[in-house]
């Protein structure tokens, strides 16, 4: 049997088991990302890796460049997620699409 491991369940071991302050991390990175939330980028490379936004918030972290046409703005299946990518429309943009018309 393979366990399988939520990111909140390592953050939080990392934590607590190892004395890793996670508040640091997370200063560092909102000093990192502040700048690029002001000018409200969808992303942006930062030292290799490629900073993801929705708005002011910075949602994802990806080695990968996200695609021009990416609507939503996680990993959308390629790296870590198992979401659609912006290539599929989701089953709530349908929804939506279907009830605006």
């Amino acid at each position: 049997m393979t366990v399988k491991i939520t990111d909140h369940a390592l953050v939080r071991w990392l934590e607590r088991a190892h004395g890793i302050d996670m508040e640091d991390f997370r200063r560092k990175l909102a000093v990192l990302a502040a700048p690029y939330a002001a000018l409200k980028v969808a992303h942006v490379e930062i030292g290799g890796v490629w900073f993801v936004f929705n708005g002011e918030i910075l949602v994802t972290v990806t080695p990968q460049k996200p695609p021009a046409s990416q609507t939503r703005r996680h990993d959308g299946g390629t790296i870590n997620g198992r979401g659609t990518g912006a290539d599929k429309p989701t089953w709530q943009s349908m929804k939506r699409r279907r009830n605006h018309k």
